[in-house]
């Protein structure tokens, strides 16, 4: 009996969430605000960062330019980064990170551009 309850208990765990995940995608759409909503500045992906097993509300991504998650000139060379991909078609590769937020929206921690082939 007991080891019929270990089995079941084993069976009815919950897999684990991501916390962190790489999600590669194209930069739709830019947002910068002057005041401290959703982190001061925003790109929304091409992806869903909830593919990618986040609970993540929207394709939108906060860098946290504001300095609450990020130094707010690391967030802004992020900022940055994603602008150039924006501006000129590139993929990026955006790690978020589901436990930090700004009014519900995941926090990008980490973008690489890939090169133009």
């Amino acid at each position: 009996m007991a080891l019929s309850l270990s089995l079941l208990s084993l069976s009815l765990t919950v897999p684990a969430r991501a916390t962190t995940a790489e999600v590669v995608a194209e930069v739709t759409r830019t947002l910068a605000v002057g005041d401290d909503r959703f982190g001061g500045c925003m790109v929304s992906l091409s992806v869903a960062p909830s593919t990618e097993g986040l609970d993540c509300p929207s394709r939108w991504v906060s860098f946290s330019c504001t300095g609450v998650h990020a130094d707010k000139a690391g967030a802004l060379r992020m900022y940055d980064a994603a602008q150039m991909a924006f501006a000129l078609g590139r993929t990026v590769h955006v790690w978020v990170d589901d436990t930090r937020k700004h009014n519900g929206h995941c926090f990008g921690s980490r973008v690489d551009v890939e090169a133009d082939d």
